[in-house]
């Protein structure tokens, strides 16, 4: 059974795994888009996406969202 995160370093070093998954390029950085839960960016050359469990009463969901250099 998966693990829920529930600390923000959990949560980071799950997005630094995902980031070496995605490529060489990929970092992490920080996201301040959400007050509640845990979040963290995977950016790659323009490109990123923003991870984040919005509600911290439901750990094991997990809000993907995309944004492109164009703003698309």
């Amino acid at each position: 059974m998966p693990q829920e995160m529930t600390a923000q370093g959990q949560f980071d070093a799950f997005a630094d795994e995902v980031a070496r998954k995605l490529g060489t390029h990929c970092r992490t950085a920080p996201s301040d888009e959400y007050v509640r839960g845990l979040a963290r960016l995977i950016v790659d050359e323009g490109r990123a996406l923003n991870l984040c469990q919005p509600d911290d009463r439901q750990p094991a969901r997990l809000k993907v969202s995309a944004a492109l250099p164009d703003d698309s």
